[in-house]
């Protein structure tokens, strides 16, 4: 008999990078209602999100476009790069192509913009594989 009412899968690792504090602390108590996401750092630019992701090898980092400094474009190529197995889904309050089409080029696995941030554990299902419990309204869409 189980004493564990745990799953036996590990949490999907996250990394945050967003220049914008109140918006990664908003993310970061959005993800810690789901037992299956676990926010394992946060970057404020795109340098701090190479060397975090290189510390804390996350499954997914949540890559703002645009910060000062370095910004999602490079950061993510540079992640990629050093981290193949990383998915990096590009998290912007721009909603246009060229954003979008940078960012796949770099190598991000999805696009989602800020106004739509409620729909990020249905796209790190999709983009991971993997289910995410504890969450009613992704039950049956993955």
């Amino acid at each position: 008999m189980h004493a564990s009412s745990k799953s036996s899968v590990d949490p999907i690792r996250i990394l945050i990078v967003d220049d914008f504090e109140p918006f990664r602390s908003g993310l970061r108590h959005f993800f810690d209602s789901f037992a299956s996401l676990t926010v394992v750092g946060e970057a404020i630019d795109g340098k701090s999100a190479i060397e975090r992701a290189s510390n804390l090898v996350p499954q997914v980092v949540i890559m703002d476009v645009k910060m000062p400094g370095m910004g999602g474009v490079e950061a993510t190529r540079a992640i990629k790069k050093a981290l193949p197995g990383t998915h990096v889904i590009s998290f912007s309050s721009q909603d246009d192509t060229l954003t979008q089409d940078a960012m796949t080029a770099a190598g991000a696995s999805a696009f989602v913009t800020k106004g739509c941030a409620h729909t990020l554990p249905l796209v790190i299902a999709r983009i991971t594989g993997l289910q995410i419990a504890g969450a009613p309204f992704l039950e049956g869409s993955v």
